[in-house]
């Protein structure tokens, strides 16, 4: 028997959608398509004193009735959502919803920064096999960046408000970024992750795995695979070294946007994007004192089916 569902994340930078079939026999779950499209809510949220605005409302009500049509074509029964990153930290976070919710039909939650750490670790635990070891398992999104240390059958949940999107809008002002504000950026980022992560279980971690959309890309460029209809299979449990990263950001950050999009196949929006999150992804390997990261596909859009599954 085979079920077919649907699951969207609307986080800072992004709304994405992905479409999969749950299979009985083998109690997995098969992804069938998915859809990406840039919602800029990290723009409009810092420049409204920490609200959503009404243009941006229509904007995301306009994407989420294109992923509705692909819901139909592919004959959905269910469709769970939920809203990330800034959207949770918005003052008026339930009318944004609300008003979504009335243009569109979807209903979305909101997911607080813990449960959108573990539903992440829920859906890479299920994509990549990280051993009896402790572990760490990172989603670098947009707005937040969630962590889980799994050590025996504990884990440990966090979300701390650093983002590849936040972080450009907040310290990254010229075009390449100016060595003053790499440097202070740096400051915030190491700041961050200790203040956020202050209380972390004190075991060392043996392994990390890494997702979210400058991790994908990350694996993506650093093991020669073309970023255009770029698929699970081409990169899904790839090896990054700390070192490489490091070597891509020394690169990248004297270039702009135009520059990086022409040379690594980027397109306009994670480009803008892309410096803070590289420079996020050395720092959080730093912290961890992690030499390697493997990249996994999976993340909180299989997470939501997983929890779904899980409740029926």
């Amino acid at each position: 028997m085979r079920r077919k569902l649907a699951s969207i994340d609307l986080g800072t930078h992004t709304a994405r959608l992905l479409i999969a079939e749950w299979d009985e026999d083998t109690q997995d779950i098969l992804p069938l398509a998915r859809y990406r499209d840039y919602v800029h809510l990290g723009r409009c949220f810092h420049s409204g004193n920490g609200t959503l605005s009404l243009p941006s409302v229509r904007r995301v009500s306009d994407i989420l009735r294109a992923f509705r049509h692909s819901i139909h074509e592919y004959g959905v029964e269910t469709i769970v959502a939920g809203a990330t990153g800034v959207v949770r930290s918005a003052q008026n976070r339930d009318e944004f919803l609300r008003l979504l919710r009335e243009e569109t039909g979807i209903k979305i939650r909101i997911i607080s920064g813990e449960e959108e750490a573990v539903l992440t670790a829920t859906a890479i635990h299920h994509a990549i096999d990280m051993g009896n070891k402790p572990h760490v398992m990172v989603d670098l999104g947009g707005g937040s960046t969630e962590f889980v240390v799994a050590q025996d059958d504990e884990w440990w949940a966090r979300s701390v408000s650093i983002g590849a999107s936040v972080l450009t809008e907040r310290n990254l002002k010229t075009d390449p970024p100016a060595r003053n504000d790499i440097s202070q950026l740096r400051d915030v980022i190491r700041q961050s992750l200790m203040n956020g992560l202050d209380r972390r279980p004190s075991p060392r971690v043996f392994s990390m795995a890494g997702t979210g959309g400058t991790i994908v890309t990350l694996g993506a460029l650093l093991q020669n695979v073309s970023l255009r209809d770029l698929n699970a299979q081409q990169v899904h449990g790839s090896k990054i070294t700390r070192k490489s990263v490091e070597k891509l950001f020394a690169e990248m950050i004297t270039l702009k946007r135009e520059e990086r999009i022409s040379r690594y196949g980027l397109d306009a929006d994670r480009a803008g994007v892309f410096p803070a999150g590289v420079l996020l992804t050395t720092e959080i390997m730093n912290f961890f004192s992690m030499d390697q990261l493997t990249v996994c596909f999976s993340d909180i859009l299989e997470g939501l089916l997983w929890e779904y599954l899980a409740d029926v």
